[in-house]
């Protein structure tokens, strides 16, 4: 049974009384110490719970999940089951994974996945495959049971798994990738070295063999997978890794721009994204790309990329003042677009494109600035500074006297926005960026109009001095 996202409970009406005797003499048997009774249990729990989201009349109560629990997991480690028995009793574990969050910590809470790490090492493929089935769901259960999941000792072992995968059946071979990509997911996640290296070259020997790619169909599920391995900030060593593959950023790239592998470009887009996360070299290696250029360009005509793409960009201007002169060779499709995001309803754009904003103010060297403030980006610093983001309202407030200082001409721009008053909103913490920016007004403001002469558009600011010999 594959974990829902809802993991719904599906229950039938009450059945009689006697039922309710059966099971309870079924949960008897479980606990005995008796083989044939606990394997009979065993049997009888596996085809309740394999069908209990299927119209079955079979009702098993909550009373006895604890009891189940515990059964299972004593015959499973008194080690007087055959295999089929220890099959039964982890398809129980899978299947009961399935129902809430609180059964499926009932339990990871008593150290389930120690006994299902000893199990997947099997010699018997079924019993194998079965553990490994059962980790994947309890891994899609929550953040802390996917923690649980990512136990050094776990993970060795699966990596070690695919890299002899080859040798599986394909359904085998896809749900060991799904199980890690179930474990793996969200990112971050710690290994050894050795381990991610051989993760990394795995998959990517795996997504570049496109016949066994088109056979499983599984080319998401492994490009989500690489995606998720690299998305570590403090280990920028995995997107090293990654990029000494052969070919395979290349091939990523062109998965992006092949119209007939949609359902792979949103994982392609964010394995790319999180290859710009990296270090500015690592960055270099990836603007180098030729066709990289057309994957932003293809990503920003398509709305349900807007998001991820603009994620990018901020990325990337975030590095250094040549990743800012990649971005703005495209000035006008790219500031037009940018437009459109600091001015979309959809959150998630409208965030990214102010982040892209803050970002270039602070990554920009003077030239760069100059060009920026003549496409007017002076006009989206009240955004960055009334934005509900403690480090978008920094950059803001920091670059705003620099800028103004590079660029007094804009003094009357800064008036009719009001810098001064967003900058003054956000609190104390910024004293000082405002009473900078304060001075600095002040120094250009123009001298007033005398009242004789209102209709005077000449402004003195300076006298000759008196020489007779002018």
């Amino acid at each position: 049974m594959v974990k829902s996202s809802k993991k719904e409970k599906n229950e039938t009406a009450t059945p009689p009384e006697s039922d309710t005797f059966n099971i309870n003499l079924f949960v008897t048997m479980l606990e005995s110490s008796c083989r044939i009774q606990v394997s009979t249990a065993l049997y009888f729990f596996r085809k309740a719970f394999a069908s209990i989201h299927d119209g079955s009349d079979i009702l098993i109560r909550d009373q006895f999940y604890v009891r189940i629990k515990n059964g299972v997991l004593n015959a499973l480690r008194s080690e007087i089951l055959d295999v089929d028995g220890e099959i039964n009793a982890v398809w129980i574990i899978t299947n009961m994974c399935c129902i809430s969050k609180e059964v499926t910590h009932l339990f990871v809470n008593s150290n389930v996945l120690e006994v299902l790490t000893q199990l997947i090492r099997s010699s018997n493929p079924r019993l194998s495959n079965q553990s490994i089935w059962a980790i994947a769901n309890i891994s899609a259960d929550c953040v802390s049971c996917k923690t649980m999941c990512r136990r050094p000792k776990l993970l060795k072992i699966l990596s070690k798994m695919l890299q002899n995968s080859h040798q599986l059946e394909d359904t085998e071979r896809r749900q060991l990738i799904w199980c890690i990509n179930n474990i793996l997911t969200g990112g971050r996640a710690t290994m050894l070295a050795p381990v991610a290296r051989s993760f990394i070259r795995t998959f990517s020997n795996l997504i570049l063999d496109t016949e066994v790619i088109e056979r499983m169909n599984c080319a998401p599920m492994v490009l989500w997978t690489l995606a998720n391995l690299v998305d570590i900030t403090h280990d920028t060593t995995r997107i090293d890794m990654l990029q000494s593959q052969t070919n395979l950023v290349e091939h990523v790239i062109l998965l992006f721009l092949d119209e007939n592998e949609k359902q792979s470009h949103a994982a392609a887009l964010r394995l790319l994204g999180n290859i710009a996360v990296g270090s500015d070299t690592q960055t270099d290696h990836l603007l180098t790309k030729i066709n990289f250029r057309y994957v932003l360009h293809r990503a920003m005509s398509i709305p349900e990329h807007h998001c991820e793409v603009a994620w990018i960009y901020s990325n990337i201007v975030a590095g250094a003042v040549r990743h800012v002169d990649f971005v703005l060779e495209d000035s006008d499709r790219f500031y037009g677009w940018l437009l459109s995001g600091i001015n979309s309803d959809i959150p998630r754009f409208r965030k990214e494109s102010l982040w892209i904003v803050g970002n270039l103010l602070a990554t920009a060297d003077e030239y760069q600035r100059s060009q920026l403030v003549e496409f007017g980006i002076i006009n989206h610093l009240p955004d960055l500074l009334k934005y509900d983001d403690g480090r978008l309202n920094e950059k803001g407030a920091v670059t705003a006297t620099e800028l103004l200082r590079e660029h007094p001409w804009q003094y009357r721009l800064y008036k009719d926005l009001d810098i001064l008053g967003c900058i003054d909103a956000l609190g104390p913490q910024y004293s000082t960026q405002k009473a900078e920016l304060q001075m600095l007004l002040n120094e250009l403001e123009p001298p007033k109009r005398m009242e004789k002469h209102p209709e005077c558009r000449v402004v003195c600011y300076s006298k000759l001095p008196n020489d007779s010999s002018i």
